[in-house]
């Protein structure tokens, strides 16, 4: 703990250094962009001593401009209306804008169209009152790019004074990959302690099933032997369907609590999507679903247990057909990442798709949209990339279908 506050305080300090060089770039560049509008107040005796001057100025400039531009985060410089005259590099990057789009927009233009109104006054309180504002306040912003997609922020607030008026100077910062790995911690904790529950339940109704499930079985031979009434033997047939889907939901519980045999190798995942394509092609041809696989020939193996990559492999692609009532397609698609040193698995159906308000539950244990489904599937699938290191994501628009993705680090796999 004291070391993480030292780190921490170290990048605190860091980050701090860091805005107040910009800080002060910026400052330099507004008061040249100033004095370079309204030409240099400069009595010179003769043209070299004019001459030298300019060029120091224009040095100045193009030095503060420099840092401004590569600044890690998105600058944005408004005026007191809201107006923005000026951004860097990052900035274009960041909303998906190209600067001219932006300059003499107001700033609500990066901002979501629900937040705006409220933004707009909390703009003109600012203005009235200009501080300095760090992030992490616990504030939840949010950043909207030129596409309409919507993305987490930290903004920290800074300000100046120039001969035309205040200026406000946000910092942005694209917490999107942090925020989704503390989603994925918070996922992966409450998986692990509904494990560990799963498994003392599964184990404390397997026996009694098994019991139940055979006594049934041996029930219902001795009642064709015996002639008793087809009432009765409808029932037991009811009893003995009802004990086995509660059997299958215990091994299902066990495999989420296990989630691998932990028997692992060399697994390569263009010869797993072959193999469970094959096994489920015959089910995939009989729901009208066509299965297009593109596969990568330059992937390399990662050490994994094969089955339990098959069985997530093969539970998408379920789910995928359950999706296409009227039948559809599904593209599997393997990549290797060089640069990222990973290795990756897309399955990408033309299904209905999923909700919105839907999408972030479909992890989570008994969670389920089907009549006779257990919800566990995707919660097994989850927990078993997890348990590779690995990360499954997914995408989805209603309508249009879903692309689930499996990455897994080479690195990391090979020391699981």
């Amino acid at each position: 703990m004291i070391s993480w506050l030292l780190s921490n305080r170290a990048a605190l300090a860091f980050s701090l250094a860091a805005g107040l060089v910009l800080a002060i770039a910026i400052v330099a560049l507004l008061v040249a962009r100033r004095r370079r509008a309204r030409g240099v107040p400069i009595v010179a005796r003769d043209v070299a001593t004019r001459t030298l001057a300019e060029e120091s100025l224009r040095r100045s400039e193009a030095t503060s401009r420099a840092f401004l531009e590569s600044a890690s985060e998105s600058i944005v410089i408004a005026d007191a209306t809201g107006r923005i005259v000026l951004l860097n590099a990052r900035t274009e990057t960041m909303f998906g804008y190209a600067r001219a789009e932006l300059l003499g927009q107001p700033v609500e233009v990066l901002i979501p169209a629900p937040l705006r109104e409220r933004h707009v006054a909390h703009r003109a309180t600012y203005m009235a009152a200009p501080r300095l504002r760090s992030m992490g306040r616990g504030l939840d912003l949010a950043g909207l790019k030129k596409d309409g997609t919507e993305f987490p922020v930290e903004v920290s607030l800074s300000y100046v004074a120039t001969d035309e008026g205040t200026r406000a100077i946000a910092f942005i910062t694209d917490i999107s990959e942090r925020v989704a790995f503390q989603k994925a911690a918070r996922q992966a904790d409450k998986l692990a302690a509904l494990g560990t529950l799963s498994a003392g339940i599964a184990h404390e109704i397997n026996n009694p099933i098994g019991i139940i499930t055979s006594r049934v079985e041996v029930m219902m031979l001795e009642a064709e032997e015996d002639g008793l009434p087809a009432e009765v033997r409808k029932d037991l047939e009811v009893i003995l369907r009802h004990a086995r889907r509660v059997a299958t939901i215990t091994q299902g519980l066990l495999s989420f609590a296990r989630q691998s045999s932990g028997t692992r190798g060399p697994v390569n995942l263009n010869q797993v999507a072959e193999e469970i394509v094959q096994l489920a092609r015959k089910d995939m041809s009989r729901a009208r679903v066509e299965v297009t696989m593109k596969l990568d020939e330059t992937m390399p193996t990662i050490v994994a247990d094969a089955n339990a990559i098959g069985q997530v492999l093969l539970n998408l692609l379920t789910n995928a057909r359950s999706a296409m009532a009227g039948g559809g397609e599904i593209t599997i698609e393997t990549s290797h990442l060089a640069t990222a040193r990973a290795a990756r698995l897309t399955v990408r159906d033309t299904g209905s798709g999923i909700p919105p308000e839907i999408l972030p539950k479909i992890f989570d244990p008994f969670f389920t949209t089907k009549s006779e489904g257990t919800g566990l599937g995707l919660s097994i699938s989850h927990g078993i990339v997890h348990d590779h290191h690995g990360a499954l994501d997914v995408r989805s628009e209603v309508g249009k279908g879903s692309t689930f993705t499996l990455t897994f680090p080479l690195d990391t796999a090979a020391s699981a």
